[in-house]
């Protein structure tokens, strides 16, 4: 099935499971904006004369729609995706579990259809991880396939590129892990999730998204749920071609605040003994202890990151919501998770950027983690947008448009 502007809502809802993953993937409060007597109405109708909830046309929400029936198609028809129930990572998420909450509502959004492209690559991941090899040559790969790259605009935009080749690929791949922001409350797939997962994986990297836990669980349980998504792609990379030291953690706002704590706290997460640390707890389930003994804090650390309109400080021009929500107002945690404190040499290289017109979150917040990162000796760039807002995720229209662009020159020098 293949829905578009042309359907209406009430024929998405109506069709088999859609209505309950929809929930997760959309949203309820932006099922909402879909005036109640348009239901029956194309699309293609509504956008005419519906409100978006943030200051942008409707046109934006329907498009954010028509991502997540995809994903949802892909989930339960097409089973090129799969919901991985991080903490029972042999068992599927359904929407069932998401209603047991806690842990039961974690999952991984896996690229099932990577599998089919994986087993062309020449070089195994015990390979790369023997030799110290990289992914990285004069060529990334779209649907399994080498594209050649096309240099950025003067505005640092990147072009997708039509030559595509027939030969096979020799060369293991960049995987990213997306975290949508939320303020710590919610995971909002439909703007940060969905859309960026498609975009970048036509620009060659294998992408998942993650649904972490948020209130009412607290500080560190969203931190575990990242921990366990990274070692899980790592511990995959074979059957998706990943290069398993090419794993790179992307969040927004909150979810950018979940990839560096992560990344600057990691060590605490596997400091207990094996069977008690994050990864020996998920292990457990599975009646698998042997694995423990492999976590280590090496092995949920991301080898890069991206951070956008980052919520970053809870001491200074910070986001309350954000700190609520993770701590419960737990005031002892507010200097161990302000992370401009906690960077050191170990911190992996960063992309970061924010609009200067940012109501929500201080851009602020990105300039002093800069500067952490500078006294630290991390490579990173920060790029500021003058306009774009919050929450504006791939940012088109918008002149935050071509962080895309500077994000891949950034980390791939000389090739794009």
């Amino acid at each position: 099935m293949e829905f578009t502007r042309y359907h209406s809502l009430r024929n998405i809802l109506d069709y088999p499971e859609m209505k309950p993953y929809l929930n997760v993937f959309f949203s309820e409060k932006n099922l909402a904006m879909f005036p109640k007597d348009s239901l029956d109405l194309p699309l293609a109708q509504v956008e005419r004369f519906a409100k978006c909830r943030w200051d942008a046309p409707f046109f934006e929400a329907t498009n954010q729609l028509l991502d997540a029936v995809q994903t949802v198609l892909d989930i339960t028809e097409k089973k090129s995706r799969r919901c991985v129930a991080l903490w029972e990572p042999e068992k599927d998420w359904t929407p069932e579990r998401e209603r047991l909450g806690g842990k039961n509502s974690v999952f991984l959004l896996t690229p099932e259809f990577e599998k089919m492209h994986s087993s062309t690559s020449k070089r195994s991941v015990s390979e790369v991880l023997r030799t110290g090899g990289r992914f990285v040559s004069d060529t990334a790969y779209l649907s399994g396939h080498p594209v050649m790259h096309v240099p950025c605009g003067a505005d640092g935009q990147l072009p997708l590129s039509d030559k595509v080749f027939s030969e096979t690929p020799s060369r293991l791949r960049p995987a990213v892990v997306i975290c949508p922001g939320g303020g710590y409350e919610r995971v909002c797939f439909s703007g940060e999730g969905n859309p960026v997962m498609r975009f970048l994986e036509a620009h060659g990297y294998v992408a998942f998204v993650l649904k972490y836990r948020v209130a009412p669980n607290r500080y560190p349980a969203p931190q575990e749920d990242l921990a366990l998504a990274i070692r899980y792609v790592r511990k995959h990379a074979s059957d998706y071609g990943v290069d398993p030291q090419n794993i790179m953690a992307m969040g927004f706002s909150a979810g950018a605040h979940l990839c560096a704590s992560l990344s600057c706290l990691y060590e605490e997460l596997t400091a207990k003994s094996d069977h008690e640390n994050v990864c020996g707890e998920a292990d457990k389930k599975q009646n698998n202890l042997s694995d423990t003994a492999f976590c280590s804090s090496a092995e949920i650390r991301p080898d890069k990151l991206c951070l956008a309109y980052p919520v970053i400080s809870f001491e200074k021009e910070y986001h309350e919501g954000s700190f609520q929500a993770l701590t419960g107002g737990d005031e002892s945690l507010r200097r161990r998770l302000s992370l401009e404190k906690q960077v050191t040499r170990t911190f992996p290289p960063v992309f970061l950027w924010a609009c200067t017109d940012d109501a929500s979150v201080p851009f602020s917040n990105a300039v002093r983690m800069t500067d952490a990162l500078k006294q630290a000796g991390i490579p990173h760039m920060l790029r500021l947008y003058p306009q774009g807002g919050h929450g504006c995720n791939l940012a088109f229209g918008t002149s935050a448009h071509s962080w895309t662009g500077e994000m891949l020159r950034f980390f791939f020098p000389g090739r794009f």
